[in-house]
């Protein structure tokens, strides 16, 4: 895999989990035990906290995505705006909304 695959790999998985956050993938320099590589996920859990790191994965490339695959898809998806709007009570739920424009 070149470096452009994995930065492509890496793109795709940060745009669906709703970019957020961003990915670190590591590659170790060294031999023996420390070697081979990493993923992680960097993220704010709200907006004012300080930054955080989540361990996706370790071991080969191939281990790395592997588990980046496993993570995106077990990553909850984020409230979209109108689903946030109808928890808050702004937005109407969907079958109010439609009776109102039927009437």
């Amino acid at each position: 895999m070149t470096i452009e695959q994995l930065q492509k790999r890496l793109r795709e998985a940060h745009a669906r989990i709703g970019f957020e956050g961003r990915f670190a993938f590591t590659i170790g320099q060294q031999d023996g035990p420390q070697a081979g590589c990493y993923v992680t996920h960097w993220f704010r859990p709200t907006p004012y906290a300080f930054e955080d790191c989540k361990s996706v994965g370790a071991g080969t490339v191939a281990d790395c995505i592997a588990a980046l695959d496993r993570y995106v898809a077990d990553y909850p998806r984020p409230m979209t705006n109108e689903e946030v709007g109808m928890t808050l009570g702004i937005i109407p739920p969907h079958e109010e909304r439609y009776k109102v424009a039927a009437e």
